[in-house]
């Protein structure tokens, strides 16, 4: 070690020394007073300090008392602290309770683009109800929110909006799949049925098989498919598209049944028997399936 070093590690050495032999002086215990002091003088001074703090709160607690008692003046529902974060969505909410829709959408846009949960909630509420549910949906998919979903597809079904309310349940099975998927191969089912009931057999069609490629592993959209080409005389596809779902796992006694029926009335006893078979490993004293295979099996 240098002559240099060593002259320093021995000052402060005595340093320390020093310091354990004498007190500290009132200043150097009162640092951390002084610091706090000198926060608040700042705060106080600075433009977004602890003076604009008070400000913002003192606003925000007057606007939510006004617009609990609907006393809010136009200068309240127009103006606000500049240094408030917030104080543009608690006008555009009060603007929303009042049916101005427009005049929150405009509060709003000034926090776009964001990743605030409580600002991207709102705009999400505010979209579905101005009917842009496409936005919407997606903002709750963002932030997880599949309730908020599942509310929004139980409104759009109750106003018969089934192309919005397949997509909402889309939404929720990207977030939630264990919970959404049967329902949205309901939804999509319902909208597919519709067509094939009114005749229109090739968008029926096209609809099943999509669904059935988006969800292999379920039963339902093969035999919606079958049947469709069932009733129009395409007894080949019909017992082919019965052919690749008759061994997927499935508590479904009506799905067996119907290919059971498919199977049998096209001749292919040994496919019917094995479909009503399954029937009965699910429900031994289903009467129907029992007389199937009384009757397959009759000499």
């Amino acid at each position: 070690m240098c002559l240099r070093c060593q002259d320093s590690l021995k000052i402060l050495a005595a340093s320390s020394m020093d310091n354990r032999k004498f007190p500290k002086s009132k200043l150097v215990r009162n640092v951390p007073i002084v610091l706090l002091v000198m926060v608040i003088i700042w705060g106080l001074v600075s433009r977004n300090g602890i003076r604009a703090a008070i400000a913002n709160n003192f606003w925000s607690v007057s606007f939510v008392k006004a617009n609990l008692a609907d006393t809010l003046t136009p200068q309240q529902l127009l103006t606000a602290p500049k240094t408030h974060p917030h104080a543009k969505l608690l006008q555009a909410r009060s603007a929303m309770e009042s049916g101005e829709y427009q005049a929150a959408l405009q509060l709003l846009e000034p926090f776009s683009p964001t990743s605030d949960p409580v600002v991207l909630g709102t705009q999400a509420e505010l979209l579905f109800t101005v009917e842009r549910y496409p936005e919407a949906l997606e903002i709750w998919r963002k932030l997880g929110q599949y309730g908020n979903i599942e509310h929004a597809a139980r409104i759009l079904t109750s106003q018969n909006d089934l192309d919005m309310e397949i997509l909402a349940w889309q939404k929720a099975n990207e977030i939630r799949p264990d919970i959404y998927t049967p329902i949205l191969i309901y939804a999509q089912l319902t909208k597919a049925n519709s067509f094939r009931e009114a005749g229109n057999y090739s968008e029926a069609i096209s609809q099943y098989l999509a669904i059935s490629n988006q969800f292999p592993q379920n039963e339902m959209p093969y035999s919606e498919l079958a049947w469709a080409y069932w009733i129009q005389g395409q007894t080949d596809l019909a017992v082919a598209t019965m052919d690749k779902a008759i061994d997927i796992p499935s508590s479904n006694v009506q799905f067996y049944m119907r290919a059971g029926g498919i199977f049998e009335q096209a001749g292919y006893l040994e496919k019917a028997l094995y479909a009503y078979q399954k029937v009965l490993q699910i429900d031994p004293q289903r009467k129907d399936a029992l007389q199937a295979v009384e009757r397959i099996t009759k000499p």
